[in-house]
């Protein structure tokens, strides 16, 4: 278990911005060096001693901060994160102890908690510089993310993809007679050969996530999380070499967010209806 980015987060919080950023960050490194514990602990396996021999291989930990990371509660109505056994806690205070390099990635405009927000083993946690993601923006600030976890990852890292050494030809490649035959275009993340045709280069299709995402928060979570289980499969199915399947899953991604989008103006148009009516029959 190489783990690693390891991403922490709190499933009562934001579990959804978590398996987003997971998928997300697949673009740019190795799946299997991006630790989350829903894909890489199995059946059976001891959950803590997981997550620290995950910590044991991690460089970078990423804390994945949304509306309610500080404020949820246990069954009996006490703050999570002031259980010493908590596991998120754990998992952060590990990292602080062990100098891995720790990011806070804060969804939804929240502020960066402060000193007194946390408990004592976290408090140095506000000193780290923070990252932000807005979901309008959702692919442009993973990318950057992605670039600043590059830069601090050393260079034989496992997480950051080798280039191939094709030979030093003094700076020159070898021309090929390509006479009589078809020259095949360059490849590369958006465009791939499609059925071995050479001739055809495919875009790969948009997987709808971030629209996904704003229509789940805004118009209607049953049918916006449809969509957003479709877009997580379009990656993997493309890079798997799945295209149509993976054309179909954009497809469905779209067509679940749209129908999301409807429902909720629908929803919100009865409501207004609604309250002019309540309105109107309060006058008499």
């Amino acid at each position: 278990m190489r783990g690693t980015i390891f991403i922490n987060y709190r499933k009562d919080d934001s579990s959804w911005n978590a398996l987003a950023l997971y998928n997300e960050l697949q673009k740019y490194f190795p799946k299997e060096t991006i630790f989350k514990d829903f894909n890489t602990i199995r059946p059976g396996d001891d959950f803590v001693e997981s997550i620290q021999k995950a910590l044991s291989h991690c460089n970078v930990l990423l804390i994945v901060m949304s509306k309610n990371w500080l404020e949820v509660k246990d069954k009996h109505g006490n703050r999570r994160l002031n259980d010493p056994d908590d596991l998120v806690r754990i998992e952060i205070s590990t990292a602080i102890e062990r100098n891995i390099q720790v990011i806070p990635v804060l969804f939804d405009n929240i502020p960066m908690p402060t000193s007194a927000d946390l408990p004592e083993n976290l408090r140095s946690l506000p000193r780290r510089q923070y990252v932000e993601i807005e979901t309008t923006r959702f692919e442009a600030d993973v990318k950057k993310l992605a670039e600043a976890i590059k830069e601090l990852l050393p260079p034989d890292d496992p997480a950051i993809p080798k280039k191939e050494d094709h030979g030093n030809t003094g700076g020159h490649q070898p021309v090929q007679n390509t006479s009589n035959q078809n020259v095949q275009k360059p490849q590369h993340e958006n465009v791939q050969n499609f059925r071995g045709n050479t001739n055809v280069p495919v875009v790969k299709p948009d997987n709808y996530l971030v629209f996904a995402i704003i229509t789940t928060v805004l118009c209607c979570l049953p049918l916006g999380i449809v969509s957003i289980i479709h877009s997580t499969k379009v990656d993997n199915l493309w890079n798997a070499g799945q295209y149509e399947q993976a054309k179909t899953a954009s497809n469905q991604a779209k067509q679940f967010a749209i129908y999301a989008a409807i429902a909720g103006v629908v929803v919100g148009g009865i409501y207004l209806i609604m309250v002019a009516a309540g309105a109107g029959l309060g006058g008499y």
